[in-house]
């Protein structure tokens, strides 16, 4: 029998938990600083109110505990090849969520469902909230001097674009589960939220983040169709999961076919100067093109730069987001079909000089800062000036080309315990010299994959240990049926292709505080029908 006192702490270790989630979910998609300080109370009030006394966690599992200290553990071990101590001492620092979230959760009681639910939608209108400063910054975009959509971002545009997936997740989940049965303007509410959510995604181009939410929408169409015994209902969604794989193919393979659409231009001899008696460049080597125009043919570099310092406060000479402003000029009058020259530079308006000092390279792109077709376009032009010239710098993809090649040829070297703990720069640096990359020295970087980081620092033993802490949580709490959960870790798994997630400040502390609510306090209203 319980006493009324014991009945009374466990009230308080219950209300004080809950009120740090809400305070931890609510500062997520906002304040690094802030996420910290809640992580900290997060395991503080576990180990002031002595929460494991409370009868919930005897139902838990400490292996699973185990099982993520391990991933920490094993960039401890990982420090007996460091070289450089100070910086693996900084990787510590960055993944010690490991030995802080699961703890704190595991310790702390499991909520009632009511107050798990009022938890997600604070998340979820944190992160609502969120995109629409997101969408502010955008709109303000020149006012507040932003030349890049990256950055509206308060925090990492890959880490909010996963936020605002389980923030969709979630909502969905609401209006499936019919929580607010009686109160159908919060049904509605949700609806609105969820469409936003998805259109933001768009207007955030983060294209991991559109992967990411993609595959996971089919996941959750699969479980729906599986599990739906109307017929109706399942044409319906196998035409969504149809329409939703071929309009992005349609969509890219236009972007592509519109790319390579021209004509081969070789100058006639008649063509060799400009109306002013001076002699055009002609780079016929360089074949980079702007919807189809030859970049490097048709320049009179002397009079574009008379030109250009007439009619702006930038110098010609002066860079734009890393690259020449010439250079970013070249471009722009490429893209219209313009001769680079001062009769052609008198065809451009006032509108397209404040684009060229903004860096903007192509005038389609202009007014786009919404549309995400200038994000394919780039990609698809950064792909191709790549793989023409093996230059990767300043171009996101590519570079990361670059940087998965740097890894697979370490993991090679280091197969079995990888490079250890703190020592990526030295060796990658290594790597790139030994690969003869065009690199530069500033851009270079690791893999920007979970995966090959997993297996770069720790080799294959590393990396299988850390996978297997990872997967076997979900069936050591029985939670392979829990569908939220599911799907939150397809999200994440697929994004990890793309970026070191679970080693970034803001990716671990949202991936591990979400993965432990859903294997210590999930309901039983996630999982999927037997």
């Amino acid at each position: 029998m319980i006493d009324i006192n014991t009945m009374k702490i466990n009230d308080w270790r219950e209300n004080i938990f809950f009120l740090s989630l809400v305070i931890y979910v609510g500062v997520l998609p906002f304040s690094e600083a802030l996420v910290s300080i809640s992580a900290g109370i997060l395991l503080f009030q576990a180990l002031i109110l002595q929460s494991w006394k409370h009868p919930s966690i005897s139902l838990r599992s400490l292996k699973t505990l185990y099982l993520f200290i391990s991933v920490f553990v094993v960039y401890v071990f990982g420090m007996i090849l460091t070289k450089d101590y100070q910086f693996a001492l900084y990787e510590l620092k960055k993944v010690i969520f490991w030995i802080v979230i699961p703890p704190a959760v595991f310790l702390s009681p499991k909520i009632a469902e009511t107050k798990l639910r009022f938890v997600f939608k604070v998340f979820v209108v944190a992160v609502t909230v969120a995109s629409l400063i997101h969408l502010g910054k955008l709109v303000f975009a020149n006012n507040l001097y932003l030349s890049d959509f990256r950055d509206v971002s308060i925090i990492s545009h890959i880490r909010f674009s996963l936020q605002v997936v389980l923030a969709i997740i979630l909502s969905g989940w609401f209006i499936i589960h019919k929580f607010t049965l009686k109160l159908k303007a919060e049904n509605f509410l949700y609806i609105i939220i969820i469409v936003w959510l998805i259109v933001f995604l768009f207007l955030l181009k983060s294209l991991l983040g559109l992967l990411s939410f993609g595959i996971t929408c089919f996941v959750a169409l699969y479980f729906f169709i599986k599990n739906q015994e109307s017929k109706k209902l399942r044409k319906w969604a196998i035409l969504i999961v149809f329409t939703g794989v071929v309009i992005p193919l349609v969509f890219v393979g236009k972007a592509v076919s519109d790319f390579y659409s021209y004509k081969d231009e070789v100058p006639e001899s008649g063509e060799q100067r400009t109306l002013s008696g001076n002699p055009y460049s002609h780079d016929l080597s360089n074949i980079i093109r702007e919807n189809g125009t030859l970049v490097y043919t048709f320049i009179c570099e002397p009079e574009l730069e008379k030109e250009w310092n007439k009619r702006s406060k930038i110098n010609y000479s002066d860079s734009i987001n890393g690259f020449p402003l010439g250079s970013t000029l070249v471009r722009y009058m490429a893209s219209r079909g313009l001769k680079k020259d001062s009769a052609g530079f008198s065809f451009l308006t006032d509108d397209d000089i404040r684009l060229i000092e903004q860096g903007v390279t192509n005038y389609k792109f202009k007014n786009s800062r919404f549309s995400i077709y200038p994000r394919i376009y780039e990609t698809i032009w950064e792909l191709d000036y790549y793989f023409k010239t093996g230059d990767p710098n300043n171009k996101t993809l590519a570079q990361r080309i670059e940087f998965a090649k740097a890894s697979l040829f370490l993991i090679k070297r280091n197969l079995s315990f990888g490079i250890g703990t703190g020592n990526w720069k030295i060796s990658y640096n290594e790597a790139y010299d030994k690969m003869e990359s065009k690199l530069l020295p500033e851009k270079r970087g690791s893999s920007h994959n979970q995966y090959l980081n997993y297996m770069v620092k720790f080799g294959l033993i590393g990396f299988f240990w850390i996978m297997f802490a990872l997967i076997a949580p979900v069936f050591l709490e029985k939670q392979q049926r829990n569908l939220i959960l599911i799907l939150f870790l397809i999200a994440i798994a697929t994004a990890n292709f793309g970026d070191s997630n679970l080693e970034t400040h803001m990716g671990l502390s949202f991936f591990i505080l979400f993965y432990s609510l859903f294997l210590w306090n999930s309901t039983e209203n996630m999982r999927i029908p037997d």
